[in-house]
C-alpha cells in the first residue's frame, strides 16, 4: 500500500470546540467549512455530529465528476472515469477515509472536525504523510467557488 493524494466528499463529521458553543454559534462557525444545509445535524453537549443527507450524493455526483473534468481537462486523469464508472452514484460503494481539520476562530476558540469522507479518486504516490494547509485550502476553494453543484460545499482533500 502506498500513500496517495485524494479529494473527497465529507460523508459525516463530528465537530468539537475548546469552548462551549450555542447552536447558532455552531452554524456560523461550521458553515464557513461545510454547507450545513446538506447534512442531518445532531447537537450534543460536546459538539455537533453530522451526516450527509441520503440523496445529496447520488443526485449530484455525476455532475460533480463533470466539474473535475472541466477543471482539469478531459484527458488529464483517467482515474476519474474509473471511479465514476465502477462506483456509480451510491455513496456506500465508495472507499472511505478519515481526516481531521482544525481551525481557529476569534478569541482563542479552536474547532476540530473529525471527518469521514468518500474518496472520489486516488492520484499518484506522494512522499508526504500529511498536509497542514492542503485540506483547508481545497475545502475553502471549493466552498467559496461559483460551482453550481451542492457537493462543492462538502469537499476535503487529504493524503491517504
Amino acid at each position: 500500500m502506498g500513500t496517495f493524494y485524494t479529494i473527497g466528499i465529507i460523508k459525516e463529521f463530528k465537530a468539537t470546540s475548546n469552548q462551549h458553543l450555542t447552536a447558532n454559534e455552531w452554524d456560523k462557525v461550521l458553515n464557513v467549512r461545510v454547507d450545513l444545509e446538506l447534512y442531518d445535524l445532531n447537537f450534543t453537549d460536546s459538539g455537533v455530529v453530522a451526516r450527509l443527507e441520503s440523496n445529496i450524493f447520488s443526485e449530484n455526483i455525476t455532475d460533480f465528476y463533470g466539474v473535475f473534468k472541466e477543471i482539469l481537462g478531459t484527458n488529464r486523469n483517467p482515474n476519474f472515469d474509473h471511479y465514476e464508472k465502477d462506483f456509480g452514484t451510491d455513496i456506500e460503494n465508495y472507499q472511505i477515509a478519515n481526516t481531521i481539520l482544525n481551525f481557529q476562530e476569534i478569541n482563542g476558540r479552536t474547532v476540530t472536525l473529525d471527518i469521514q469522507f468518500v474518496l472520489l479518486f486516488l492520484e499518484g504516490k506522494v512522499m508526504v504523510e500529511e498536509f497542514y494547509t492542503e485540506p483547508a485550502l481545497i475545502n475553502w476553494l471549493f466552498r467559496n467557488s461559483k460551482i453550481d453543484n451542492k457537493l462543492a460545499g462538502c469537499v476535503v482533500s487529504e493524503v491517504v
